[in-house]
C-alpha cells in the first residue's frame, strides 16, 4: 500500500492547501457564518456535480439524526458536512492524505460544524475502526485510485452495521482496458495510476462480499451536463469552482475535457450505487 499512497496523496498533493482554502473561503465571504451548504458548494464539493449530486444522495439514503456516517476519501470535507448539516447527524470522515484532512478541519471549525464532524488520516484498506461501527458508508470517487476491490469492499463490509448502508458515487469503466481511455484524468494523470472496473465486475464483487444491491443507477447524463459548464467557465476564465482549482491547480482543463470525451463516446460512466449489509446474518 506504500505505492498507492505515495501515488494517490502526490497526484491530489498542493502545497500550503490550508491557507489557499482559507483564501476561498474569505472570497465566499463565509469565515465564522453558519454553514451554508449551498453558498460553500463552489468550495468544498470536490466531485463530478458538485452540490447537486450529493444532495441527490442524501436524499436516497434518508439518513436519520442518530446515523453515524463514515465518508470514506472525505477530500476537503464538503459532502461530509453537508450530510451533517441536512440530516443532522455526525459523520466522520477518512483521507489518506493529511493534507486535506487538515483542510478538512479547518473549513468545519471555520464554519462553526467542528462539533459534526471529525476528519482522520486513514487509509480506505484499514480502516482505523470496529466491526460494526457505521449505520452508513459514503463514498464520492475513490475507488479509480484503488485497485484491490475486493480487499476494499471487505473492509467497508467490516466496519458497516447490519442493516447499514454503502453509498456510492462512482466513476467506472465500460471496456476492460484502460488503454482507449485519454489521460490525465482528474484521478491520475496516466493510465498506470487509474483502477477503472466495468458495472458488471462491481455487481458481482458487492455481491460476493455480502451486500445487497437495492440501487444502481447511470447518472452520466446529468455528470456531462455538470462537466461541460465547468469547461465553459474555465474556458471563459471564470473561477467559479475554486475547489477543483485549488486541488487540480492548471492542469484541470485539460483534464475535464478528456472526462467529458471518454463519457460522451461511452468509455467511461458515472454510477449511484446503494448497497446494504444483512440485517441477520445466520
Amino acid at each position: 500500500m506504500a505505492s498507492l499512497g505515495k501515488m494517490t496523496s502526490g497526484h491530489y498533493r498542493r502545497h500550503n492547501l490550508d491557507q489557499l482554502v482559507h483564501a476561498a473561503l474569505t472570497n465566499a465571504k463565509q469565515l465564522n457564518k453558519p454553514f451554508d451548504y449551498k453558498i460553500i458548494a463552489a468550495v468544498d464539493q470536490f466531485h463530478i456535480g458538485g452540490l447537486t449530486a450529493t444532495l441527490k444522495m442524501i436524499e436516497l439514503a434518508d439518513f436519520k439524526p442518530q446515523d453515524r456516517v463514515l465518508d470514506i476519501g472525505c477530500g476537503i470535507g464538503g459532502p461530509a458536512r453537508t450530510i451533517a448539516c441536512t440530516c443532522h447527524c455526525h459523520v466522520t470522515g477518512i483521507d489518506l492524505s493529511e493534507d486535506y484532512c487538515q483542510a478538512a478541519r479547518l473549513i468545519s471549525w471555520q464554519l462553526n460544524m467542528g462539533d459534526q464532524t471529525q476528519f482522520i488520516r486513514a487509509n480506505a484498506l484499514k480502516i482505523p475502526f470496529k466491526n460494526n461501527s457505521y449505520s452508513a458508508l459514503w463514498t464520492q470517487h475513490i475507488t479509480m485510485n484503488i485497485g484491490d476491490k475486493k480487499a476494499l469492499m471487505t473492509e467497508f463490509y467490516r466496519v458497516l452495521k447490519p442493516a447499514g448502508q454503502l453509498l456510492m458515487y462512482e466513476v467506472l469503466c465500460t471496456t476492460r482496458a484502460n488503454d482507449s481511455i485519454k489521460y490525465p484524468l482528474p484521478w491520475a494523470r496516466k493510465s498506470e495510476d487509474s483502477f477503472l472496473d466495468n458495472a458488471h465486475n462491481y455487481k458481482a464483487l458487492l455481491h460476493n462480499c455480502g451486500f445487497e444491491l437495492k440501487h444502481f443507477e447511470d447518472v452520466s447524463a446529468t455528470a456531462i451536463v455538470s462537466i461541460q459548464r465547468v469547461i465553459e467557465r474555465i474556458s471563459q476564465g471564470e473561477k467559479k469552482d475554486p475547489s477543483l482549482e485549488i486541488i487540480l491547480g492548471d492542469g484541470l482543463l485539460t483534464m475535464m475535457e478528456n472526462l467529458l470525451e471518454s463519457l460522451n463516446n461511452d468509455t467511461l460512466s458515472v454510477i449511484e450505487f446503494i448497497a446494504t449489509k444483512p440485517s441477520s446474518l445466520g
